[in-house]
């Protein structure tokens, strides 16, 4: 994987799929369009429209019963403790997982790939802090 410079008008979808493959990780591009990740678990990526920043997200079920109040104390929790990431619960009860890597400036496609790889280091540290099994 080369360490080239990234600038925001370089990035795209395209440009971050050639990376990741240079990087010999598993992507594809879904019918939204947008980058698949995956390496034990999904992510996506989304550059903005200026390529600015990078999205990296994740998006899990809830359990079926799990009680509000444990969702979000979940959520806290990943917040509070692992804090790289940034855990939310949606109104349908869904959780999003996401982080930016900002671009703006330039930034290394090594950095990029590092940052996707710690990304999904905390998610897994944030599905092992599940001890309610409120996630699905």
């Amino acid at each position: 994987m080369p360490d080239d410079l990234i600038l925001p008008e370089a990035v795209s979808t395209d440009s971050l799929k050639e990376l990741f493959e240079q990087a010999y990780m598993e992507v594809s591009v879904d019918s939204d369009g947008e980058l698949v990740v995956k390496e034990d678990y999904l992510c996506y990526l989304r550059p903005d429209q200026d390529g600015r920043l990078i999205l990296v997200y994740a998006v899990f079920g809830a359990a079926k019963g799990a009680q509000d109040e444990a969702k979000l104390a979940f959520v806290n929790y990943v917040n509070d403790q692992i804090k790289l990431i940034r855990a939310s619960v949606s109104a349908s009860g869904r959780f999003t997982f996401d982080y930016y890597i900002p671009v703006d400036g330039g930034v290394s496609s090594r950095a990029v790939v590092l940052a996707v790889r710690r990304f999904l280091s905390c998610l897994r540290q944030a599905i092992a802090a599940d001890t309610g099994n409120v996630m699905a």
